[in-house]
């Protein structure tokens, strides 16, 4: 979701130093897709996907200015390399309308909204089943590297929305193109209008409860050391100012970090070393179990995913997030800073 590097020494606003990115590819069965046609399946390896700043292994762990994850983001240069790889399928999770005014060629329209449960506030995903059938009937597979992507104009979330849902199923290969379709643009990468048709294929998922922490989980974390409630709506919603809800405020003890605050004044992701000094100045540290929320869990989902990048293995998206807890007169809240 957020802009992205054109070389390696714009992986930073800083500069990144001497960074060598390499990984090993996943083993893939994938479907390829063309635009206006039906993309028949092939049996391949998916492309290792470098990360933005980062390198994979010990040098990333031993470098301050690299993500612990990096193959969770890819950049514009990687996605020019291997848009036309089988194995790798684009997903575009913006609403269709503006997919048809032009968007990646090759890739396939997955409106973030039709993942959400319509028996539920739209912050909720659908059912396993429903969820299934979806992900299958627009060529995601398991074996299938997934890059999911967005405007990439700094706000917009559905890119990491659909790459949360996509990790809440199981699907262990998924990531966020850096900068979504603005960057893609800034690079002078092709724009299509044509319409992407794919063979179905099968995925199977497996729900992480991990990953969709509950109401009762946040009202557990409060004044717990070890957990935290990461708030990830503007200060003025977090202070009480701005009310979404029935009630105002916060979760007692949440850390409030605006999810904007990510990115880079162009739209991309900060530095690593940034992002992971911006989070554990504010307590947030890898240690502790992290319960991120926002309004409906479509901004938290951006935080997710940037925590997911730095290494954070108890995160998870609280989806009833302040609809839920805001609306509940017996929830306890906070007013003020």
């Amino acid at each position: 979701m957020a802009g992205t590097r054109l070389d390696l020494s714009k992986l930073t606003r800083r500069g990144a130093s001497g960074v060598v990115v390499s990984m090993v590819g996943w083993l893939a069965a994938a479907c390829g897709a063309s635009s206006g046609q039906s993309a028949s399946p092939a049996s391949t390896s998916a492309p290792a996907a470098p990360a933005t700043g980062s390198t994979l292994g010990p040098t990333a762990a031993a470098n301050s200015n690299a993500f612990v994850n990096p193959n969770l983001v890819v950049t514009v240069d990687w996605l020019k390399a291997n848009i036309k790889a089988a194995g790798v399928r684009v997903v575009d999770a913006r609403p269709a309308a503006d997919y048809d005014k032009g968007h990646v060629p090759g890739a396939v329209s997955l409106p973030v909204v039709e993942t959400f449960d319509p028996e539920k506030d739209k912050n909720y995903p659908d059912t396993k089943e429903k969820l299934e059938a979806l992900f299958a009937s627009r060529g995601i597979g398991n074996n299938v590297r997934i890059v999911t992507y967005d405007s990439g104009n700094g706000t917009d979330t559905t890119g990491s929305r659909l790459f949360w849902t996509l990790e809440y199923t199981g699907h262990a290969n998924v990531a966020v193109l850096d900068g979504g379709l603005k960057a893609w643009q800034a690079a002078a990468g092709e724009v299509s209008t044509e319409a992407v048709s794919v063979t179905p294929v099968n995925f199977t998922s497996k729900i992480d409860p991990a990953k969709m922490p509950t109401k009762e989980q946040c009202e557990l974390a409060i004044g717990d050391p070890t957990k935290v409630v990461l708030d990830t709506r503007s200060p003025e919603e977090f202070r009480g100012d701005d009310v979404r809800a029935k009630f105002g405020g916060h979760i007692p003890g949440a850390v409030n970090i605006d999810y904007r605050t990510n990115y880079t004044p162009a739209g991309t992701l900060k530095a690593p070393a940034e992002l992971k000094t911006m989070y554990e100045s504010k307590g947030v540290t890898p240690q502790k179990e992290v319960i991120a929320h926002c309004q409906t869990g479509q901004r938290s989902s951006t935080t997710y995913w940037v925590l997911r990048l730095l290494g954070y293995n108890k995160v998870g998206n609280y989806a009833g997030s302040w609809i839920e807890w805001g609306n509940d007169p017996n929830a306890k809240k906070v007013q003020g800073a």
